[in-house]
């Protein structure tokens, strides 16, 4: 697998389990896909890094969003 194929499987997986959790209603599809960049991006999964080519996309997926929880809802539940 290429790096364009693991970003799309990334992108599909990650974008599919954003969408099943019950906050996403509060979200647009632009801003879905601005925020699985974003957490592509952050997560270190760069075509220039080989940590991609040792990660399953599913795993990849699973790593970005526990770092979306972690942001938008332990954040806030500490205020």
């Amino acid at each position: 697998m290429n790096y364009t194929e693991w970003k799309q499987e990334y992108l599909e997986l990650l974008i599919k389990l954003i969408k099943q959790h019950e906050y996403s209603k509060n979200y647009t599809q632009d801003y879905i896909d601005e925020l699985v960049i974003e957490l592509l991006e952050r997560s270190g999964f760069d075509a220039n890094f080989g940590h991609w080519e040792v990660t399953l996309p599913e795993q990849a997926v699973k790593e970005s969003f526990e770092l979306w929880l972690i942001d938008y809802f332990e954040e806030e539940s500490n205020d």
